[in-house]
């Protein structure tokens, strides 16, 4: 017992001193267990709060419909349709509608309709006003993001819709109108979904592809507005004056060549009226 009792005062002494010398350790210890816990939980504190967003939240992108117009002035417009082309080619755009009129010797103009990729779109515009000296542009936009995100949502609510009458239709067991009546509605559902996707389609390709009028109007001698001169507006106002002199004389020697057909044939019954009142005018001798 005289043994046992001192190897247990020792016992309970380092028990006793190995107790506090693990609390300092512990204190020291609690701050970067704190600091590692809180830099652990911003992870799991932030994939808790992207489990809570709806889905395809981080994939909802603004849609928006860019549109813009280009018009520009240029003395020749022979090389305006290759540029034009060698343009598009550049920025991976396409033409959807071109319109040119006008003749050689008279002032031309062209009208191009252009798709190109949103993410070019300004730089399209900056380098289309390179063509020819810039009268004006115009640029707008319009947020269909509510639309487009409206439209997708009815797609599928309408395709659940239509998982639900198939299911029924696959287990009727009812009676022929009952039958038909579902299949009626399911026909309807469909119909919806395919004008709803078309829509949704065109609202894709206008968020994806913005549209560019580009306007080049020719004009001999141009000088441009800030730097007119007198001799220049009166060279201008000659020109024009010629220009319409000559439209006019053209319009009127085909208007005269339309007419000589008709003046020949009213021409013959009319001198042989007057021929006629003539004869019966003058007096009969004895």
């Amino acid at each position: 017992m005289r043994c046992v009792m001192p190897w247990c005062l020792v016992i309970a002494i380092a028990a006793g001193c190995s107790a506090e010398a693990l609390k300092p350790s512990a204190r020291t210890g609690d701050k970067p267990a704190a600091r590692s816990s809180v830099g652990l939980a911003t992870p799991a504190a932030t994939g808790e709060a992207r489990s809570r967003q709806p889905p395809g939240a981080e994939a909802l992108r603004r849609k928006i419909v860019y549109t813009g117009t280009v018009n520009l002035v240029v003395e020749q417009f022979d090389p305006i349709p290759a540029q034009v082309a060698a343009l598009v080619n550049r920025f991976g755009a396409y033409v959807a509608r071109c319109e040119i009129a006008g003749s050689p010797g008279s002032p031309r103009r062209g009208q191009w309709t252009l798709r190109v990729p949103v993410d070019r779109y300004d730089a399209f515009l900056l380098a289309a006003r390179e063509l020819g000296q810039l009268e004006n542009v115009i640029s707008d936009s319009q947020d269909v993001t509510e639309e487009y995100y409206d439209v997708e949502a009815r797609i599928r609510n309408q395709k659940q819709e239509e998982t639900r009458l198939l299911d029924l239709l696959s287990k009727a067991t009812g009676k022929l109108d009952e039958v038909l009546a579902v299949e009626r509605e399911l026909a309807r559902v469909r119909g919806e979904i395919e004008q709803m996707e078309g829509r949704l389609r065109v609202l894709g390709s206008l968020t994806t592809m913005s549209t560019v009028t580009l306007d080049v109007r020719e004009i001999k001698d141009y000088v441009p507005e800030e730097a007119v001169t007198y001799g220049t507006r009166v060279r201008r106002a000659w020109q024009g004056s010629t220009a319409a002199l000559a439209a006019t004389s053209k319009t009127v020697s085909i208007v005269l060549v339309a007419l000589l057909p008709w003046i020949g044939v009213l021409l013959l019954p009319t001198l042989l009226v007057v021929v006629a009142f003539r004869r019966a005018g003058r007096p009969r001798k004895g």
